[in-house]
């Protein structure tokens, strides 16, 4: 009888090899053959694709100085002494359905009457009438396995057409860490039904205005799932250290950290004591002279500044995101 400390156990559908499940996870990628397992319907997913990983560790050491070389901030100096301590190549999970759906619909649109009720004003009618249409769609909908972690790869464009079969040696031969899913098969399919509903509704909505019939079939063609090469790069520069996560498979920086200047923040002071300077006046405008309006305009706009000026003074750090 396994204790709670052990970890939950499964065999593999097609290799028959032991795998760990880990907390939460809906699917387990076979660390031995790469073939992952569905544990919601125990079954396996055929179709097991992946991107490439394009850009190795050498090239994220120029990659990310240069993405961060155009913020306003960086220390001039950062490309040149920034020293990459870590490279995680995490694997990151994704669902791809492709359907093929079909919508008759039809309701009420409307129109322009105009009509003549004088020689020199034209009034404009808008009334009406019924319509009817149909919507024949291919749709490929993109599902992360994720719904709280990972908020920057979610809305990512992920070219899923250049994707290829799972090579799980070549995964660690590059020393990446795959993650699964911990949405299920059923949840990612309502998910993506939903989107080709919500896409053929708003196709509907340029039509008509409102819908009294609606006859709609969704076929499902191909399910797939699909794993994403993404790094997360650790850095330092002197005794600060901050980190970034970039797509391995097209080089682009989703997020990353970068410290302050020294000059910047000095010029941040340097704002804090002109904001205070004209608060003050504005103040003695607005209680000892007859510009009250224009004091207290003065006072809103430059506590504003005064405010801003105080964050980037005393911020370290920064994170620039896409």
């Amino acid at each position: 009888m396994a204790t709670q400390n052990e970890s939950k156990k499964i065999q593999c559908g097609y290799c028959q090899a032991e795998n760990d499940v880990p907390p939460f996870t809906s699917v387990v990628t076979c660390e031995f053959c790469g073939t992952p397992n569905e544990l919601e319907r125990g079954e396996i997913i055929e179709n097991h694709h992946m991107l490439s990983v394009y850009f190795s560790g050498s090239e994220l050491t120029e990659l990310i100085p240069e993405y961060l070389s155009k913020f306003v901030g960086v220390p001039e100096d950062f490309a040149d002494k920034t020293v990459f301590k870590e490279f995680e190549l995490r694997m990151m999970p994704f669902w791809v359905f492709k359907f093929h759906a079909h919508t008759d619909y039809k309701g009420m649109g409307k129109f322009v009457s105009p009509n003549q009720s004088s020689s020199w004003r034209k009034h404009i009618n808008i009334n009406q009438r019924p319509e009817k249409g149909s919507i024949d769609l291919d749709q490929t909908c993109l599902i992360f396995g994720y719904r709280e972690q990972h908020k920057e790869i979610r809305d990512e464009k992920i070219p899923v057409g250049s994707k290829e079969a799972f090579d799980i040696k070549a995964i660690q031969a590059e020393g990446g860490v795959i993650y699964d899913t911990q949405i299920g098969y059923n949840d990612a399919y309502a998910i993506a039904e939903a989107q080709v509903k919500n896409r053929h509704q708003q196709l509907i909505f340029r039509e008509i205005v409102k819908i009294e019939g609606l006859n709609q079939t969704i076929d499902m063609k191909e399910i797939s799932y699909l794993h994403v090469p993404f790094y997360r790069v650790t850095y330092g520069y002197g005794d600060w250290t901050g980190e970034a996560l970039v797509d391995a498979a097209r080089g682009k920086v989703l997020r990353a950290e970068y410290p302050v200047s020294r000059s910047h923040r000095l010029w941040g002071f340097f704002g804090i004591v002109f904001a205070l300077a004209i608060m003050g006046l504005a103040v003695y405008l607005a209680f000892a002279s007859s510009w009250t309006i224009a004091g207290y305009v003065g006072i809103a706009v430059f506590l504003g500044f005064l405010i801003f000026m105080l964050k980037e003074t005393f911020t370290k750090k920064k994170v620039a995101a896409e």
